[in-house]
């Protein structure tokens, strides 16, 4: 016996040094800052980060660890000869700055790092906007939106379906979509009635005065983050036609209808056709960027469109577009357009930013939706980027009709690109949170709808292999996911059973729910039906009782709002033989069944009271 204790009590010490010894790190690398996901920020990650990106030269992005005072921040820039250009609360501790004349990037991205109070010191990249040159302006349809195969040998159906979900919304101007590009032609006739309009700047572009203490003064309709200025008229044409895709006005008799017929439109200028800055492409920096993103979140953003990318993973814009997903906001991010071939590379293998921080090997952000696009025949664009785990979803992004910036006549375009293909998405998020508000239906967060999204595509076999959902997204199948069932009906076709019938509104739905409940009982669960169905056999229920029936649509997101409900009473059970038959044994008529049950029992009653009589 006392080998065994002994035994025992060795195997536990060899446990317990085996756990210690297990939970002792083995990264031994100087200078590396674990973070999100199973990325890690170094200063050889930074540089070789660098070598894929494009940058402006003269500035950094430099974040100090949590609790770090400014004295020290100063004296280590003072170090550096450099100054701040900006903080930025989306991102705590984060300072833009720009360095002195002499100074690389690079030699100031390793004299940061080397400082024990910084997190990480990174470029200021440049990002570009996903959009490929115009093909033949000014006339055609929205094949994106109803597509009846009768324009550029496109294929009937091939579209997002938007018809269909318009019948059951077309939008709510108490949604607010980013638009974080070159700016919005806040003028133009189509796009007017939907911009957005800041509640706390009652006199538009007031310039002396800060009413909503942003420190930006006069900025009515969003900020210029190019110039610094309250004006974000677009120069270029890429936001304008991003944001016509969005939501131009629909059912108003003037050019073209948005995804989203009633929206607000927020303009965040980041981009510019600037080259000489942005080395040759319509193009900005991740400062302003996260600048934009900060302000989308203040305001009361739901989704922010980013059509726009290149090469460099950029901690500081990953952090921000995590502080978006902490305040439950959706980032649509344009997957890219391949390289200057215009071939669509593997996002997988040659990721691109912001698109790729959806990527689990880049942090797996829950908020991004990253889009690939499709041309007339639902086939993937050649120019546009895949990858099976980091493009989601595909959309419409070849001969896409939309707004451009008023010229006389001149008022819309086409476009092609990965650029045209996130809006229809950002879109779409905008009708779910319309419908889904808790008010017409079940409320949806932003995780629901982002979920509905990638569940409720039109799976294609051009897709199959190249995106992670295989499919093209569809509006109506979205929309109408959990659309709750309607005009339930119960019949009971005899004493034992019950039958329903419902109007089956759902289109992307895994089951119908049906619930029952007696006059003085809860609601219990009878069974799920399978999907698509409108009817429902109760064999469990008994004669002459009283029962109340509801159904409801369920998925793997959530479910609708139940139908109406619709009680019944069974019929009592027939005996009318001419036997005078005993009742007992039948579910119903309790009364009646007691009554029978004392008469058979009188014969027993009267034998045991002669035999206590004898």
């Amino acid at each position: 016996m006392r080998k065994i204790l002994y035994l025992f009590m060795v195997l536990t010490l060899v446990s317990c040094g085996s756990e210690k010894a297990a939970n002792i790190s083995t990264d031994t690398s100087k200078g590396t800052i674990s973070t999100a996901g199973s990325m890690k920020i170094s200063v050889q990650s930074i540089i070789s980060e660098m070598e894929k990106g494009k940058y402006k030269e003269g500035e950094l992005l430099v974040k100090f660890k949590s609790g770090i005072i400014a004295t020290s921040s100063l004296k280590l820039h003072q170090a550096v000869g450099a100054s701040v250009i900006k903080r930025f609360n989306v991102v705590p501790n984060l300072e833009h700055v720009k360095l002195p004349a002499g100074v690389s990037v690079k030699d100031a991205v390793i004299q940061y790092m080397a400082d024990p109070n910084v997190e990480y010191a990174e470029p200021n990249y440049i990002r570009c906007a996903s959009a490929l040159p115009p093909s033949d302006t000014y006339f055609g349809n929205q094949w994106a939106l109803n597509n009846e195969g009768t324009y550029a040998g496109g294929t009937k159906g091939a579209d997002i379906n938007a018809l269909g979900a318009w019948g059951y919304t077309s939008g709510s101007p108490d949604i607010i979509v980013a638009v974080v590009d070159t700016g919005i032609d806040y003028k133009h006739q189509d796009l007017v009635g939907n911009i957005w309009m800041n509640p706390g700047e009652p006199n538009c572009f007031d310039v002396n005065n800060d009413n909503d203490g942003n420190i930006l003064k006069g900025d009515c309709m969003g900020w210029n983050f190019v110039g610094d200025n309250n004006d974000p008229m677009d120069d270029d044409g890429h936001g304008t036609h991003v944001a016509g895709i969005i939501g131009a006005k629909g059912d108003n008799g003037l050019g073209i209808a948005g995804v989203m017929w009633n929206v607000k439109l927020m303009a965040l200028k980041i981009l510019g056709p600037n080259p000489t800055q942005t080395e040759g492409c319509i193009g900005g920096f991740v400062s302003d960027e996260i600048a934009a993103i900060d302000y989308a979140l203040k305001k009361g953003a739901k989704v922010i469109n980013a059509s726009y990318h290149s090469a460099g993973y950029c901690k500081s814009e990953f952090d921000a577009i995590a502080a978006a997903n902490t305040w439950q906001v959706l980032f649509i991010a344009a997957a890219g357009n391949g390289g200057d071939d215009l071939i669509g590379d593997n996002n997988d293998l040659l990721p691109v930013f912001p698109a790729s921080y959806s990527d689990p090997k880049y942090g797996g952000l829950p908020n991004i939706i990253s889009v690939a696009a499709t041309d007339q025949n639902d086939r993937r664009a050649s120019f546009s980027n895949f990858g099976l785990k980091s493009v989601h979803v595909a959309a419409p992004g070849v001969y896409v009709l939309s707004t451009v910036p008023q010229d006389g006549y001149f008022d819309k375009d086409f476009n092609f690109g990965t650029s045209m293909a996130a809006p229809h998405v950002s879109g779409l998020a905008g009708l779910l949170f319309s419908y889904y508000d808790g008010n017409q239906n079940t409320k949806f967060d932003y995780s629901m709808v982002r979920n509905t999204i990638l569940r409720c595509v039109d799976k294609q076999e051009t897709l199959d292999g190249w995106i992670q959902t295989g499919g093209r997204i569809n509006a109506y199948k979205a929309v109408a996911s959990l659309a709750g069932p309607t005009n339930l009906t119960a019949t009971a076709t005899s004493p034992n059973q019950v039958s329903l019938s419902w109007s089956a509104n759902a289109a992307c739905e895994a089951w119908h729910k049906v619930e029952r409940k007696t006059s003085k009982g809860n609601w219990e669960v009878l069974g799920n039906t399978l999907p698509n169905s409108s009817s429902f056999i109760d064999s469990t229920v008994a004669p002459g009782a009283i029962y109340t029936y509801r159904v409801t649509a369920v998925n793997t997101i959530a479910e609708s709002f139940p139908s109406n409900e619709k009680g019944i009473t069974t019929p009592v059970a027939n005996n009318s033989d001419g036997g005078g038959g005993c009742s007992i044994g039948a579910r119903s008529n309790t009364t009646t069944a007691m009554a029978d049950t004392v008469i058979l029992l009188i014969p027993l009653l009267v034998i045991a009271l002669m035999k206590r009589r004898r």
